[in-house]
Parts: C-alpha cells; structure tokens; sequence
C-alpha cells in the first residue's frame, strides 16, 4: 500500500492528542445551528444538508472506498477512515443536542432519549470506550450508528423539508429502519430463509416499538419562545404578563394565554 500521505498523517495525529476537539466542534456548530434556526432558517437548512451528506457518505463508505481504490490505484487509509467515522459519529451527535436538550420535558420519558444521545456522545469521545468496547461489538455500533441517524434526520427533516413534527417523526422512523437493515444483514449474514424472515421481523419490531414510544422523544424543531398570562391582547401582541389577578378582573376584562412557538 502506498505510504499515507503526510497531510493525513499529521490530521490522525491531531486527532488522536485531541480527540475532544471534533466533539467540541460539532457542539459549537449545533448551538449556532440552533441560533441561526430561530434567526435565518437558510443557514441552517445548509448546515443540516451538509450533516445528511456526511451520513451518506458513512453509510456508502466502503462501496466508495472500493471505486476510489480501483480509479486512482491507491487505498485510504484505514486509519483516517477510522477516525472519518468516529468524527461524522461526534459532529453529528454534538449537534443534534442542543436542539434535544432544550426542547425535551425533563419529568418524562423524553429524558431518557436525551439521556441516551448524551451517552453516546460521551462514548464517541472517549476513544477506549468506542475502540475498545463499542466497536467490535457490531450489533451495538450499529445501534448507536441508528440512533445518531435518528436524531439527526429528526433534526434536519423539519429544516429541509418543512415538515410538521409527526411528519418527521414518521419519515425519520422509515428511513433509519430502511437504513440500518442492511448494516444488520452484513453482521448476521442470512444463511437461510428463516434467518431472513428473523432480520426483517427484528427491524418490524424496532420500528413498532420506536412508533410506540414515540411520545419519549422530543420534537427537535418545536420550542415555547414566549408565554404570558394576560387581560389583553393588543395588536396579535399580549399585554403585560400577570403572576396574579383579582377574580372581578377577570369577570370583567376576560384572560388571555399567549404562547409564542417556534415550529
């Protein structure tokens, strides 16, 4: 194999001193995908295409390696496509979780899908743990492979498309089921049809249990940006909000609830 470039090189060096730094980054990047989503959804709708992108390029990545290596006559190296994994596994996760952590409702099941996307960004940096522990357990990389895809398609789906937050839901379901059943099949190879009907009965029930519990995830793109309580509405615009009032007051002026959502 010809010898790895020395750009690539000193990248796989840098990586390795400062793993955190992607994890970082990609958290940064979704705080400010998070800002320009309230502010000027183009931007985002960009920031959110380019992590579909990446998600492409992970899930074809050794169909495309293999034309790489066949059109130019050299491999990329291995390593660098190990850390090219590990880097679209933290960019991604870093930057869905912003989006989950604001809009979920902590003393309810939303907690323990939040919980589980900061657990998994926990593991994409801590190198022994992904390396050593997550990754030669197949079926459990592909697991938090699928939940990253997840959360991510729930995050950009409403950006890209427009689309309500039972839409993107539904579509995300679909697509990472769609997805994620291929990777199941290259780590149980179908040696009879029995094995077979079992995958697809596996990916069914993943799928039906992920619609069931669906009310534990929450809308990624759906926040409160405004609340108030108040006697008048001026304008589509509510007055000052009230703590308290008088019961005459309210039998005499009536009472208003304003809520402002971002969707």
């Amino acid at each position: 194999m010809p010898p790895i470039p020395k750009i690539a090189q000193r990248i796989i060096e840098l990586l390795k001193r400062y793993p955190g730094v992607i994890a970082l980054g990609g958290f940064l990047s979704g705080v400010g995908s998070f800002i320009l989503v309230d502010r000027q959804a183009g931007l985002a709708s960009w920031i959110a295409v380019m992590l579909l992108v990446s998600w492409v390029w992970l899930m074809l990545e050794s169909t495309l390696t293999r034309l790489f290596t066949r059109t130019f006559k050299r491999e990329i190296p291995q390593p660098l496509l190990r850390y090219a994994t590990q880097m679209i596994h933290q960019e991604s996760l870093f930057f869905v979780l912003p989006f989950f952590f604001i809009t979920t409702t902590w003393n309810s099941g939303q907690s323990i899908f939040t919980g589980l996307l900061g657990a998994a960004g926990l593991v994409s940096i801590i190198d022994p743990l992904y390396y050593r522990w997550l990754a030669p357990r197949r079926w459990l990389f592909m697991a938090l492979h699928t939940l990253t895809l997840f959360a991510a398609l729930l995050t950009a789906l409403p950006i890209i498309l427009h689309l309500t937050t039972a839409q993107s839901f539904k579509l995300a379901l679909i697509i990472a089921m769609a997805l994620s059943f291929p990777s199941l099949v290259s780590s149980f190879p179908v040696s009879n049809w029995r094995r077979g009907v079992g995958l697809v009965v596996i990916t069914l029930a993943v799928g039906g249990g992920g619609w069931l519990l669906r009310s534990w995830v929450p809308p990624a793109t759906l926040w409160m940006t405004e609340v108030a309580v108040s006697t008048e509405v001026i304008n589509r615009e509510p007055g000052d909000s009230l703590d308290k009032i008088a019961a005459s007051r309210i039998r005499s002026s009536g009472l208003y609830a304003y809520t402002a959502i971002n969707a």
